[in-house]
């Protein structure tokens, strides 16, 4: 394995780390608006900074972390593809991994004050940023990282499906399986089209779903 390639597996687990402690948060925090502003800094904040100065720094381009343009009617094909797919699995896929595995949710995400202004602001624009960081960190650099590290198309798929199932760990093995299963499908998509536009689009509709209603 090359040096640069040794380096983005570790920008890949650098990146990580921010997210599986995050999920403390999930424990430990009651209150939604301490809990905002934990997730904000730590899990979309810090995650984009560094992305941010490697990116300017030219240690990796835009396009390593999945920023590439795509045809208009891809875009819309993909996105839409993605979201009624991520969809299906997240309203049928976590109840029945919920009968099969023990229930082992150690916390979840406060309730936002009904009717608040903080409420509606982290349904759109926090979910739309989760997307946005999730998407850049675990399609996009997971498959730079993972591809240049030699792992044949498969590997791919099961490793990234697995970490990202496990930035979801507070939440239970039901919720860890269920997204790290949409996670190996949206990668299919980033190997299809070397974009995560697409997917940032669906991740944000998947989470609107679940949340909004």
């Amino acid at each position: 394995m090359t040096r640069d390639a040794k380096w983005n597996l570790g920008l890949y687990a650098l990146l990580t780390i921010p997210f599986l402690l995050n999920d403390f948060a999930n424990i430990n925090i009651k209150d939604f608006a301490t809990w905002v502003a934990v997730d904000y800094g730590f899990a979309k904040a810090l995650p984009l900074l560094v992305i941010l100065v490697v990116c300017l720094s030219g240690r990796l381009s835009w396009a390593d972390f999945g920023i590439a343009r795509l045809p208009a009617i891809l875009l819309v094909y993909y996105g839409l593809a993605m979201s009624v797919l991520g969809t299906l699995l997240d309203q049928y896929a976590l109840p029945l991994f919920t009968i099969l595995l023990p229930s082992s949710a150690l916390g979840g995400i406060p309730a936002a004050p009904e009717g608040s202004f903080l409420g509606w602001f982290d349904l759109y624009f926090g979910l739309f940023l989760t997307g946005v960081v999730e998407e850049l960190i675990f399609r996009g650099l997971a498959f730079t990282a993972l591809t240049r590290a030699g792992l044949p198309t498969w590997a791919v798929f099961g490793l990234s499906s697995l970490v990202f199932g496990a930035i979801h760990w507070s939440l239970g093995l039901a919720a860890v399986a269920s997204t790290g299963l949409i996670g190996a499908v949206f990668m299919v998509c980033m190997w299809r089209t070397r974009s995560v536009l697409p997917l940032i689009v669906a991740h944000f509709v998947v989470n609107y779903i679940f949340f909004g209603f």
